[in-house]
């Protein structure tokens, strides 16, 4: 029985699910990432004026005043995800949740068509979500992502075992998932240049030449399947968030209010997953691209940002070096759990009203986006970004918010 795996890629996942929520803005060039400063997803209509991943918010808003900028609501996002992974567990239960917008699912030993399972598929989660997806149909997980970039937006490939070499013939090698820039460029130095080509070479040739992963991707694309689809849902093993400042700074008031929407956001993607750090790890990167980092090691799991900012602040000071000029920072959520640890001196409960509050704001914020409310610690960073919220509220055991 050949193996047959599918892979699902959303479409400008982030802005078609902006685009989903309100109907007003279908048609309209659309760019998440408000809050960061930089795009993180466009619309095709975006897409096609220039706009491309990681441009300066104020430069799309300059040169192309048309677009509509939005910040990004994750929630949203996880939700729109979660609904993609059942709606693809319709067709089978093997099904491997990759990422927020993609996934693998094992096809191996079904009857019906397999073309006509992505075309049935593609129209459930064309209607149901209100956005296109790309599905690509292979023998191997490697082909099968491969096969669903081919033909973005709303496409469907199948790669049949005998048309393997026809497929790759023209496929550039730094195309290949798993094949990064670096490696790509050594094998183009070595004459590769194309998936082809690569997959022609001899495998003690690969082995000499190329670290053991490359020979499991070398099988994959001949057809022959190495990873399995795997619908264990692996824990998540951390949760980073990370920007640069936009212009070089020693200001050390910016610099944490940088860090504290660094917190926020990365804590309510954690809230989101259920999850809670018990390790907290954070950077300053210097104009010279040298890295200063701070680790702290919280005396309990918690996704509460003002917790965690507390703590930042205690061990800032020495990290941060006032003579020195800052280009970016940025805050990584480490050793997720779920839940919380009870102790012996009522923090927990404490925390856990705080919790509540957290609740409605993740509440608020999945309704009008990320950042509606915030930290007063984090007010600084977002008035730079342009995104400030107009109340200030007090909050019992969270001081002010915003």
């Amino acid at each position: 029985m050949r193996k047959t795996i599918l892979h699902v890629d959303g479409d400008s996942f982030f802005a078609s699910c902006e685009v989903s929520l309100d109907v007003s803005l279908r048609g309209k060039p659309v760019v998440t990432g408000h809050e960061r400063g930089i795009a993180t997803a466009m619309s095709k209509e975006a897409k096609t004026l220039g706009v491309v991943r990681g441009m300066p918010i104020f430069k799309i808003k300059k040169d192309f005043p048309q677009v509509v900028v939005v910040n990004s609501n994750y929630f949203a996002y996880g939700l729109f995800a979660e609904r993609m992974y059942n709606i693809v567990r319709r067709y089978t239960d093997r099904v491997e949740e990759y990422s927020i917008d993609e996934c693998f699912a094992d096809l191996t030993g079904l009857k019906e068509p397999f073309w006509a399972i992505g075309e049935a598929l593609k129209a459930d989660l064309n209607a149901e979500l209100g956005m296109t997806f790309s599905i690509g149909i292979a023998p191997s997980k490697v082909l099968a992502k491969v096969a669903s970039k081919t033909r973005k937006p709303d496409g469907l490939t199948v790669i049949e075992p005998n048309e393997v070499e026809n497929f790759l013939k023209d496929l550039p090698i730094n195309k290949v998932w798993g094949i990064g820039p670096q490696t790509s460029l050594k094998l183009q130095n070595l004459g590769i240049k194309t998936a082809l080509e690569f997959i022609n070479k001899p495998k003690d040739w690969i082995e000499t030449n190329l670290a053991r992963p490359y020979v499991d991707t070398w099988n994959e694309l001949r057809g022959l399947s190495v990873h399995d689809v795997n619908t264990e849902s692996d824990d998540q093993k951390s949760i980073q968030h990370t920007r640069m400042f936009g212009m070089k700074t020693n200001n050390k008031e910016i610099i944490l209010s940088e860090l504290s929407m660094h917190v926020e956001c990365a804590c309510a993607r954690a809230r989101m997953m259920k999850l809670a750090p018990k390790r907290i790890y954070y950077f300053l990167k210097t104009a010279e691209f040298r890295y200063h980092r701070g680790e702290i090691n919280l005396d309990r799991p918690s996704n509460n940002p003002s917790e965690i900012m507390k703590a930042i602040e205690v061990s800032f000071k020495e990290v941060f070096r006032p003579n020195i000029q800052y280009r970016s920072s940025g805050v990584t959520l480490a050793g997720l759990a779920s839940g919380t640890q009870n102790d012996l001196f009522g923090e927990v409960v404490k925390s856990e009203k705080s919790q509540k509050v957290f609740k409605v704001v993740d509440k608020i914020d999945k309704r009008f986006g990320t950042g509606t409310i915030m930290l007063g610690s984090s007010l600084n960073a977002n008035k730079r970004r342009g995104n400030t919220p107009s109340r200030h509220f007090k909050i019992l055991y969270m001081g002010e918010v915003v």
